[in-house]
């Protein structure tokens, strides 16, 4: 009698020797049909599991890799903010040393014309020694300021070229000035000196439009950041 896989070798011994009773042969049947349905019912479970086990290792990975994702797009956010904050802060010294100079250019244009138009001999002659100096000098940033004009805007650069040629006409009529005898000199101010003040007044205004370019620059510096990037 051929041998069932699935069913006990001692209910095979039973059959062969013929030692079997209708009972025991109903018995067996319902033996073989546990037997059966356990080794069905476990290889199912195996499938079951192992597809279960490989749909949680998916959902696994696929949590992993969103976590990876926001950690990266997290530091790559925090990298740009620190980014911007540096930006920020070398933007705004690069205009602090902007204004500075820009008083120190608002002051000399005072002593010069103040020293030129007073009789105080002391302060014409200081007047006369700044305007012996190069006239593109006193109005051009220093070598000092060389780095924080890489910060500056296009429109504050363009605003202090565009003072060269007034302060020169500002010195030419200065230097007239100057060489007038105090003796010579009428009461009250001349045509020339009258000149002479609108030059200043023009180069005062000059000044205060470059210093409000960048009080606005300062205030919206996202521009000029993607300018210098």
């Amino acid at each position: 009698m051929p041998t069932c896989p699935h069913v006990p070798a001692y209910l095979t011994v039973l059959v062969d020797t013929g030692r079997v009773t209708d009972h025991s042969v109903s018995l067996i049947a319902n033996l073989i049909t546990v037997f059966s349905a356990l080794a069905i019912g476990t290889r199912i479970g195996y499938i079951v599991a192992a597809r279960g086990t490989a749909h949680h290792m998916e959902l696994m990975d696929r949590h992993f890799e969103h976590s990876r994702q926001l950690f990266e797009n997290q530091q790559k956010q925090q990298r740009e903010t620190d980014l911007y904050l540096r930006s920020r802060d070398d933007l705004k010294s690069s205009y602090e040393v902007l204004g500075v100079w820009l008083h120190q250019v608002g002051q000399t244009l005072d002593e010069i014309y103040f020293g030129a138009a007073s009789d105080n001999e002391p302060m014409r002659e200081k007047a006369a020694t700044l305007v012996s100096a190069r006239p593109w000098e006193v109005v051009s940033p220093p070598a000092s300021a060389a780095a924080a004009e890489f910060y500056w805007s296009p429109a504050v650069l363009r605003m202090i070229r565009e003072l060269q040629m007034p302060y020169a006409r500002f010195i030419s009529r200065i230097r007239q000035t100057l060489k007038q005898a105090t003796s010579e000199r009428t009461p009250g101010p001349s045509d020339s000196e009258e000149v002479v003040w609108r030059h200043w007044q023009e180069l005062h205004s000059l000044i205060a439009g470059v210093k409000s370019q960048a009080r606005e620059d300062i205030l919206a510096p996202g521009s000029i950041l993607d300018e210098h990037a």
